[in-house]
């Protein structure tokens, strides 16, 4: 099954665009450039009006836990693919997510092209145990992807989704949700799910609101400034840039897409958080879990990754998680 990523799309419409206008090549990264000018091909209303519920409708609320001093928390992003490999993969990763101490796992986008392989993928997240939070990408289909989870819940599943529980208490961290993409031609599916400008400002909102800190999950990463960012493919920083405010107002954040840049995090001046290190702000984006090999920015080759996020007072690390086996 082909792979994509938003990098791939953008690339792949510059051709299209190239009758109608000139682009200016950008020239190679340096340390903190000015991020490129794109234009953003966005709509001011949302493709599906069930993509968010509004934050004040009734049950757009959950707790799931008591703050006990510290929370573990597995990110993936990039489930994909419902063949039989990458299912035995995902379980793989998810098994080692558990083991390092997970209470609570975060699915960010890219959950599969259909309610089939949704069911399937979620599942296998699912079959841990754990309860299971969700964010739709650019090509869940809204009606599509709750009836998947839907049919996960009559199995005994504990899936929270995004789009409709908007804010979820972890006790030692809550939770806010951006579901979508944020150029209309980055969906994958008709009625697949875009934000828009107001939905930003309804999350900014609701973030200078709650107890802190506070966890945003969005299946897109904010622009970045430099080849440290989570956002890096081919040697261009391809993230959504109005997303970046929120980074004020959220101390950690799980992003899915760009896969290239998976596997990093960095702190709130932009600047890499290693594994394993304490930082008051951490933005992490866990790679693609999806097993076929990716070419990731720094010219190395990742099959298939997460990561474990854990919280604990005021202060977060990180690390990164792979198949015990895959270890390197």
């Amino acid at each position: 099954m082909p792979r994509y990523n938003i990098a791939s799309m953008r690339f792949a419409f510059l051709g299209v665009f190239a009758v109608v206008a000139c682009r200016e090549k950008v020239a190679p990264l340096a340390a903190a450039p000015t991020a490129p000018t794109v234009a953003l091909q966005t709509s001011p209303l949302r493709t599906d009006a069930a993509c968010a519920a509004p934050f004040d409708a009734p049950g757009t609320r959950e707790k799931l836990r008591a703050a006990t001093g510290q929370l573990r928390i597995g990110a993936l992003a990039g489930l994909k693919d419902a063949d039989e490999d990458n299912v035995a993969w995902i379980r793989k990763l998810v098994a080692e997510l558990k083991s390092r101490g997970a209470e609570v796992l975060i699915a960010a986008g890219d959950l599969g092209d259909n309610p089939d392989e949704q069911e399937t993928l979620l599942g296998a997240v699912a079959e841990s145990g754990l309860p299971v939070i969700a964010v739709a990408g650019n090509r869940e289909v809204r009606s599509e992807l709750d009836a998947a989870e839907g049919e996960l819940r009559k199995k005994g599943a504990r899936i929270i989704d995004l789009s409709h529980t908007r804010i979820v208490d972890l006790g030692d961290a809550t939770v806010v949700g951006l579901p979508g993409a944020f150029e209309r031609r980055q969906l994958h599916a008709e009625g697949a799910c875009m934000y828009a400008q107001r939905e930003i400002d309804a999350v900014a909102t609701v973030l200078d609101r709650l107890p802190r800190p506070t966890l945003l999950v969005a299946a897109v990463p904010p622009r970045g400034q430099d080849a440290r960012a989570l956002d890096v493919s081919e040697g261009q920083n391809v993230g959504d840039p109005r997303l970046s405010p929120l980074l004020q107002k959220a101390q950690f954040a799980i992003f899915g897409q760009v896969w290239e840049s998976g596997g990093r995090a960095i702190d709130g001046r932009g600047a890499p958080v290693p594994p394993k290190t304490d930082s008051p702000r951490l933005y992490l984006n866990p790679g693609a879990a999806d097993r076929t090999p990716w070419p990731m920015a720094d010219g190395s080759t990742v099959s298939g990754q997460a990561a474990l996020l854990t919280v604990h007072g005021r202060n977060a690390t990180w690390e990164q998680v792979r198949p015990a086996e895959e270890k390197r």
